[in-house]
């Protein structure tokens, strides 16, 4: 694979590492959420693995994403889950690019996640 292709917001399928409960686990869709000179210099891409799993847990780390960014049905990106996966374990072509909106509240997700920015529950608790 040629290092250039792989964008920030580019989804592939990643085969990620078995894990146990429930952390995301073998192969699945994934947003690329590193920066392009990280993508191009490291070894290792950090990524956003996706579901489709409708019943998850309503978080704010949970983003939708539509079918228009490429997916073949709507999914959540896990923004509470990011991790760093080898560029060896992107599986095949591109399948979708998130559009920048959608970027923009995946970023968001992170920064929920991180304690960057804090956002209230329905119980006035705040997450950060």
């Amino acid at each position: 694979m040629n290092v250039k292709e792989l964008k920030r917001g580019d989804i592939y399928i990643v085969n990620l590492p078995d894990a146990k409960g429930s952390i995301q686990s073998k192969q699945r869709p994934a947003v690329i959420i590193s920066n392009i000179l990280a993508n191009h210099y490291s070894p290792v891409l950090h990524i956003c693995p996706l579901t489709s799993v409708a019943s998850k847990s309503k978080l704010p780390t949970h983003i939708e994403i539509g079918r228009n960014c490429g997916l073949i049905r709507d999914s959540i990106a896990l923004c509470e889950q990011t991790m760093l996966v080898a560029k060896s374990a992107v599986i095949g072509d591109k399948i979708g690019v998130c559009d920048k909106e959608t970027l923009k509240r995946i970023d968001q997700g992170i920064a929920i996640q991180f304690g960057l920015i804090g956002k209230e529950n329905k119980n006035n608790a705040v997450y950060a």
